[in-house]
């Protein structure tokens, strides 16, 4: 019975062992389990194996120049010791990380190796890329891109509606970006890989048709809107390249109404409702926007000022997104 207990104890400080050892040498060995040759990787750490991971994809994004935020507390304990004739100082440290992890590119065939805990209790990972394998699936995607792209363009070529040709301009846009980032992470993965330049260029002449059927859209913004309505309807539209004029394609027709309401409570509180709705030269509404919601509080000016702030702000996040999914709509999707 003792023997099989010495056994048990002696097999747990083995593993322990291990474990300590398999953390600490992930740094040490990520150069030959990953070489830099074949693979781009990043060691993480964490609390969990989750936060090791997420840690992991921040570092290897990096490479990418993403945009990540490890926020990382750091413990830090020295103890100093002397006598007449030497001194030390040790230091010791334990860090607490947590990991988010924001980018505007993603990136692809992204895989974990094995995860491994020291005896402090610090969860380690790797993320990793393998060269080869993942610049064949950034290549695939790139193709199948282009095609979707050339295929707008030639849709746009053939359409006799300006709002058409730019809904199909703008899809093709939103899928060259895509590519643009792409081709720029598949130059890191694979340095050797394709010159894009011949594609790029064919991107900024479709890019510049864009512009060009933009500009030709004249928005009419009736004058009986709300004049916030019409400031932040005129900013929007201008910002994507479309003209506002006197007389032109399309009409534009608003309303922003605050409606006070009765809860039965002491808080004050005001309902706002947005309307836009856009006509063609037929005075067909072809576009409809509505958001509605409600603020409250305790001080009746305050609430109506933050009730008008509300629903000037929704306009302003939320019309763009709204006026996409109709341009869509246009191209059957």
């Amino acid at each position: 019975m003792k023997n099989r207990k010495l056994l048990l104890i002696l097999l747990l400080v083995f593993f322990s062992n291990c474990i300590a050892q398999t953390s600490s040498d992930v740094y040490v060995n990520l150069e030959k389990d990953f070489p830099d040759s074949r693979y781009l990787a990043a060691v993480g750490e964490g609390d969990s194996r989750n936060e090791a991971e997420k840690n992991a994809m921040a570092k290897l994004a990096l490479i990418f120049e993403s945009k990540i935020d490890v926020n990382q507390t750091l413990n830090e304990h020295y103890s100093e010791f002397s006598d007449d004739e030497n001194s030390s100082l040790t230091y010791e440290a334990k860090t607490t990380k947590r990991t988010n992890v924001e980018s505007d590119q993603k990136l692809l065939n992204v895989k974990y190796g094995k995860h491994s805990v020291d005896n402090n209790g610090n969860n380690y990972a790797v993320a990793y890329i393998n060269r080869s394998e993942t610049a064949f699936v950034y290549e695939e995607k790139i193709a199948n891109n282009n095609s979707s792209i050339f295929a707008m363009d030639n849709s746009a070529e053939m359409s006799d509606s300006k709002i058409y040709k730019y809904a199909a301009y703008n899809r093709a846009s939103e899928m060259m970006n895509e590519n643009i980032g792409l081709m720029k992470q598949l130059s890191i993965i694979s340095p050797h890989t394709s010159n894009f330049s011949d594609q790029i260029s064919k991107y900024e002449s479709i890019y510049h048709k864009k512009g060009n059927v933009a500009n030709s859209i004249k928005f009419v913004v009736s004058n009986e809107s709300n004049k916030d309505v019409v400031n932040s309807l005129s900013s929007l539209l201008t910002s994507k390249g479309f003209k506002i004029a006197e007389s032109g394609d399309f009409l534009i027709t608003s309303s922003m109404k605050y409606e006070k309401v009765n809860l039965g409570r002491k808080e004050i509180f005001y309902n706002w409702f947005v309307n836009v709705e856009l006509k063609n030269a037929e005075e067909e509404i072809i576009f409809n926007f509505e958001k509605s919601s409600r603020e409250g509080g305790i001080s009746e000016s305050a609430v109506l000022a933050r009730t008008k702030y509300s629903a000037n702000e929704s306009l302003k996040m939320n019309f763009m997104t709204e006026f996409q999914k109709y341009l869509n709509s246009l191209l059957g999707n």
